[in-house]
């Protein structure tokens, strides 16, 4: 396990997130990837070391990996880790505390949970360990800001709708580095990045059979 003791376990966990915010400003998309049943019980890497290949030729920095409880799951981001050295490497769908122990020995860049949870925040933080939460509701915005999070991922996007930033902004001092999440398409990355959203979340949906759907491509490109 990574070994951050409690004294600078904040410092660690406020350097990810400035470093997050800092890679997010300059290419505003994380990807998110799932890695499929077939390929963790067999270790088998041919398919998403091309995709994100494919993914670094187009400039994408920051790669999120579901969570999986597979006993290859860490062996298999160890790894990708070591095939990509220069990528920012994230989990995705953390839920439990218990998951934060795996979390902490790979030393992911950042993480992702899709809902406000203290208690695991506050473990994510002793470990030294960035979980930027999922907040849907005012209240829970206020609460990820007052724990010290300057970044947050708002989710449902889809089901907030690109005004909402514009509709709640005004009630935080100062506005968080909003991470748009679930839900969205290529269509809407030009739009809700003109509408105060720091960064986009793209899932499933925009990768399939370990390819780049082609309209994410052109949109890489003229990026």
């Amino acid at each position: 396990m990574l070994n951050i003791s409690k004294s600078n376990s904040f410092n660690v966990w406020k350097e990810k997130q400035d470093f997050l915010i800092s890679s997010l400003i300059s290419q505003p998309l994380i990807i998110v990837l799932r890695i499929s049943q077939d390929n963790l019980d067999n270790l088998y890497f041919d398919d998403i070391i091309c995709l994100i290949n494919s993914l670094i030729s187009s400039d994408i920095k920051n790669i999120e990996i579901a969570w999986s409880s597979h006993n290859n799951w860490v062996p298999f981001i160890k790894e990708l880790k070591k095939q990509f050295p220069n990528i920012s490497f994230g989990a995705a769908s953390l839920t439990e505390p218990r998951s934060l122990e795996v979390i902490a020995e790979l030393d992911f860049k950042f993480s992702m949970s899709p809902f406000w949870d203290l208690k695991l925040q506050l473990r994510a933080r002793e470990l030294g360990q960035l979980v930027i939460p999922g907040v849907f509701s005012p209240s829970e915005i206020q609460q990820a800001i007052n724990f010290g999070y300057r970044a947050i991922k708002l989710f449902p996007a889809s089901i907030l709708g690109i005004s909402y930033i514009n509709q709640i902004k005004a009630s935080f001092k100062p506005i968080p580095f909003f991470i748009a999440a679930g839900g969205m398409k290529i269509k809407d990355i030009n739009s809700w990045l003109s509408n105060g959203c720091g960064a986009i979340i793209l899932g499933r949906e925009l990768i399939k059979d370990y390819q780049i759907d082609p309209d994410l491509e052109k949109w890489l490109k003229e990026k």
